[in-house]
């Protein structure tokens, strides 16, 4: 597939990022055990949940409030919150709705995928809640204590080649496909400062196994905003390392 053909599409998927000082100004930025854990599909807006920027519930998410969390939790500019919400809210089976929940971000057809880096495919199990078998596989390509653009390349590739070989329904769309570009260019984004093209993977398990933000074991947010160009930047980079 053409990077042109999927270059606005991988911009829907989500990122987060910190500066070093916005945990000492921002209690959500650390964590408390609670009973609810985020229900959805997507690490990064279960994470946002997780530490209050969305509704714990994951319930009736506006774009207003979508744009607002991804802001001040990961320093993503709204343009991206805009993009994200205007095919999250199509995931809502209501008519004319105006609001998405975490879990319906899981519906068949919309933005939800096989060959996901930490859900299982449909056909195998529920694709919401994180994967240990799926994860495993991903994380066995980062051999390393720097994760590259080339091994998350790597394992995006192999996921989509295990969910080919072995899942007798597998599919997905040309949004999904874009979707999940960005969703391995967000590594880059959330966990690092978006210019090295390099991420601790200790910060990397962690954020995936457990939907919290890192900051006990080191993990600040970066200072400067995120902004779409950024997204296309590491998604070129992804699929130039995939060879697509």
């Amino acid at each position: 597939m053409r990077f042109s053909s999927i270059l606005a599409l991988s911009a829907a998927a989500s990122s987060a990022v910190a500066f070093p000082t916005y945990a000492s100004i921002n209690p959500r930025q650390t964590w408390e055990a609670k009973q609810w854990t985020a229900p959805g599909p997507n690490d990064g807006l279960n994470t946002l949940a997780n530490h209050g920027y969305l509704p714990s519930n994951g319930r009736e998410i506006t774009r207003d409030m979508l744009a607002k969390a991804m802001l001040d939790g990961f320093n993503i500019a709204n343009s991206d919150a805009i993009i994200l919400f205007s095919q999250a809210v199509r995931t809502n089976p209501a008519p004319f709705a105006r609001t998405f929940d975490l879990d319906t971000l899981g519906r068949e057809g919309v933005l939800e995928h096989d060959f996901s880096l930490s859900r299982s495919d449909r056909f195998f199990a529920n694709p919401l809640p994180f994967n240990e078998t799926v994860w495993k596989e991903t994380a066995s390509f980062f051999t390393t204590p720097d994760i590259t653009i080339q091994q998350v390349a790597d394992a995006r590739m192999a996921r989509l080649a295990t969910s080919k070989r072995t899942n007798p329904q597998h599919k997905t769309s040309l949004l999904a496909d874009g979707f999940s570009w960005g969703e391995c260019a967000s590594f880059f984004e959330i966990m690092a400062d978006g210019t090295t093209g390099t991420v601790k993977k200790e910060f990397i398990e962690y954020w995936i196994k457990n939907e919290r933000l890192p900051t006990e074991i080191g993990w600040t947010r970066r200072p400067t905003v995120m902004q779409t160009s950024e997204r296309t930047k590491f998604t070129r980079m992804l699929m130039q390392a995939a060879g697509v």
